[in-house]
């Protein structure tokens, strides 16, 4: 099996994020999210914007640090050309030997300071399974994306491409392994993919 280059790329943080966090472990960061949230509507409502935006950037961070990682979105497209700039793939048909690419908006990532520049690192592994489970293929060595900004950007997108090994026609599961290096976090995409007979 062939796996083509991978890419990472982002643009800056265009708005707040509203997910729910559960479990004991993130309920006291909820809290954290949701006081440091209230704070920056106070703010707001006083006139007091920079104060606010301030407030509001820490309740996002408590939570982005609180989150697992997670994905907003993840699919096979045609082309990637930055963050929600995709041509989505149709569907998930692909012949023997076909090159597909993947489109994945991570979320919970960290970044890792150097020297004043904000570097996010994630590893990836992909496996092509059977409807049992069972392992056909999958990549020699994980893959390691990165990407460095003056900035914690949050609005990033992988787009992972490869090529399919010859398998018979039918369908499999395709499960990409990200792995955020920095907080260690782990989560995979599952994909199914169909393989046409020829």
């Amino acid at each position: 099996m062939t796996f083509g280059a991978s890419r990472l790329s982002g643009m800056a943080m265009a708005g707040a994020i509203a997910l729910a966090l559960l479990g004991a472990p993130v309920a006291a960061a909820a809290g954290e999210v949701a006081d440091k949230a209230s704070d920056a509507e106070r703010l707001l409502g006083e006139g007091k914007v920079d104060e606010a935006i301030k407030e509001l950037d820490a309740s996002i961070e408590a939570f982005w640090k609180a989150a697992p990682l997670t994905f907003r979105k993840a699919l096979f497209v045609d082309e990637a050309t930055g963050f929600g700039e995709f041509k989505p793939r149709p569907d998930a048909v692909f012949a023997p030997g076909a090159e597909l690419r993947i489109y994945a908006e991570p979320v919970g990532f960290g970044w890792k300071d150097e020297n004043g520049a904000e570097t996010i690192t994630f590893r990836t592994a992909i496996e092509i399974r059977n409807a049992k489970g069972l392992i056909l293929a999958k990549s020699s060595a994980p893959a390691v994306l990165e990407k460095t900004s003056r900035s914690k950007s949050r609005d990033f997108h992988i787009t992972v491409t490869f090529t399919l090994p010859d398998l018979k026609p039918g369908d499999y599961q395709l499960v990409l392994t990200v792995t955020d290096a920095t907080t260690g976090k782990s989560a995979p995409i599952e994909l199914p993919i169909t393989i046409a007979g020829g």
